[in-house]
């Protein structure tokens, strides 16, 4: 579905940001109850198009004095369409099992709190159509730390699924990559600062992507598919996962790293003979071999669509600068 922050060309499944929050946590006291975590806890926020759901991994321990039983609270769902607010909430333990729904409404009164002050708070709600959605998420993490005496952000892990609509291309020369219409991209980028930072100037510093197929081509030849890679700040890009495609990826194994490897250091690489090296060195020079040629490319296309998200800019979002060289 297309989102209207997003080119057309993208379709967003959905997007969520986790933060995490240190062990025993109060997050809230509500008269003999105690709302808090017992151990490192992710708070996951997750948008998509009909959903709001914030969710805590492992739950969050509702602590109540003895004989009452405890409880813990898995997770929150705000139905953007209707409104409705869907808690989870659940005994742990304990003789007497008392205020179970007092305690969802209280967590329907922290989904409350996270959407006011945004548009997400009077349903229908479409996140799709609205223009201002990262000014509505960063409302949300305003509200997400100042109401209810929450700790204070910092650092975040944004994760999205995507599919591209058209071909994505960029090229130096004879050399670049495309990802073909279709494809499908898992993308986890770690993001540092405080919540006021990453508000105003998100800096990422590293960017994990699964995608289903990223073609590189050096020389003007499709040499290579990368299934699996990172780029870190400043567009420096480390390759995890490769599969060679026309001549070398007839072969298997290492012989196909070898002719990959051959492909992408002729005319001037390396001056190695990879037939007398150990299969894991070859796989190690080829991944670097393609990065040494992949990252001027994403530099390069950073640079050229760099207000594409609404709201960003990515030369300062990714640590690249406008001229040569990187910031």
């Amino acid at each position: 579905m297309a989102w209207r922050f997003l080119p057309p060309w993208l379709d967003l499944e959905a997007v969520s940001m986790a933060f995490e929050l240190p062990a025993r946590t109060v997050l809230k006291r509500t008269g003999v109850a105690t709302l808090g975590t017992s151990s490192a806890t992710a708070l996951r926020v997750t948008l998509a198009p009909t959903l709001l759901r914030v969710a805590f991994e492992p739950y969050l321990v509702i602590d109540l004095p003895p004989p009452l039983g405890d409880m813990g609270l898995q997770q929150v769902e705000y139905d953007l369409r209707s409104g409705a607010m869907t808690p989870n909430v659940f005994y742990t333990g304990g003789l007497v099992r008392v205020g179970k729904g007092s305690a969802e409404d209280e967590a329907r009164a922290f989904m409350r709190a996270l959407v006011t002050s945004t548009p997400m708070a009077i349903p229908p709600y479409d996140p799709t159509s609205d223009p201002d959605l990262v000014v509505t998420v960063r409302q949300l993490l305003l509200n997400l730390e100042s109401d209810s005496g929450g700790p204070a952000v910092r650092g975040a892990r944004v994760s999205a699924r995507l599919t591209l609509r058209e071909e994505l291309a960029g090229a130096v020369g004879s050399d670049g990559f495309r990802i073909p219409a279709g494809a499908t991209i898992a993308a986890s980028v770690d993001v540092e600062g405080t919540r006021q930072e990453i508000e105003t100037a998100p800096r990422v510093q590293r960017i994990e992507v699964d995608c289903s197929s990223a073609v590189l081509r050096k020389h003007g030849v499709d040499q290579a598919d990368l299934r699996r890679f990172v780029v870190k700040r400043g567009g420096e890009i480390a390759v995890e996962r490769v599969e060679p495609l026309g001549a070398a990826g007839q072969a298997a194994g290492v012989e196909s790293l070898v002719r990959l490897f051959g492909a992408l250091a002729a005319g001037g690489g390396v001056a190695l003979d990879p037939q007398r090296l150990g299969p894991s060195v070859v796989e190690g020079l080829v991944k670097e071999e393609i990065a040494r040629a992949l990252g001027p490319v994403l530099v390069d296309w950073v640079r050229q669509n760099a207000e594409i998200i609404v709201g960003m800019d990515l030369r300062q979002v990714l640590g690249i600068s406008e001229g040569d060289g990187v910031a």
